[in-house]
C-alpha cells in the first residue's frame, strides 16, 4: 500500500463554515454576530410578553391598518432597547464620517426584521392561538437573526475604509 497525502487546500480557497465577508473583515465580522445576537436575545426574551400584549391589542390588530400600527409601536420600542448597543458597536468600528449614515441604515435593518417577527406574532394569534404565535417568533427570530448578521456585515464593511487606507 502507498501512502498519500491529500492536497493541500489554496490560500484562496473558501474554509467551509466560515463566511466569506468574515474573513474580508473581521471585525466587521464580529460586530454583526454580536448584534444579531442581541437582537435574537431580545425577541426570545420578549416573544411571551409580546404576545401577551398582543392578544390584550387583538381589536386594534383586526382593524384596517392597526397591525401596522402596533408593529410599528413595538419595532420602536424594541430598537430604542438596542440602540445603544447599536451605537458602542459603531464607536469600535466605523469612522466618525460614516457613523450616522450606518446607524441610520442599522436602524431600517434592525426595525424591519423585529417588524417581521411581530407581523408573524400577530398573525399566528389571531390565526391560531397564544402558544403557536410564541413558537412562530421563536422561528422568525432566527430567520431574522441570520438576515440582520449578514446585512450588518455588508453595512459595516462599505461604512469601514479598505484595511490599507487605515
Amino acid at each position: 500500500m502507498f501512502e498519500t497525502t491529500p492536497p493541500l487546500p489554496s490560500s484562496d480557497a473558501i474554509i467551509p463554515g466560515v463566511h466569506p465577508v468574515d474573513l474580508a473583515d473581521p471585525i466587521a465580522a464580529v460586530v454583526a454576530v454580536e448584534l444579531s445576537r442581541r437582537l435574537v436575545g431580545l425577541c426570545l426574551s420578549w416573544a411571551e410578553p409580546m404576545v401577551a400584549d398582543l392578544a390584550s391589542q387583538e381589536s386594534l390588530l383586526r382593524k384596517p391598518g392597526g397591525a401596522d400600527f402596533v408593529e410599528r409601536m413595538l419595532a420602536q420600542r424594541f430598537y430604542r432597547r438596542i440602540e445603544p448597543h447599536v451605537v458602542r458597536m459603531l464607536e469600535i468600528c466605523v469612522p466618525l464620517e460614516h457613523a450616522e449614515s450606518a446607524l441610520a441604515r442599522l436602524e431600517e435593518v434592525l426595525r424591519g426584521r423585529f417588524g417581521e417577527v411581530v407581523r408573524t406574532a400577530a398573525s399566528y394569534l389571531l390565526s391560531h392561538d397564544r402558544d403557536t404565535a410564541i413558537q412562530m417568533v421563536a422561528v422568525a427570530t432566527t430567520m431574522a437573526g441570520r438576515v440582520v448578521r449578514a446585512d450588518v456585515a455588508d453595512i459595516l464593511i462599505a461604512a469601514r475604509p479598505v484595511a490599507s487606507e487605515e
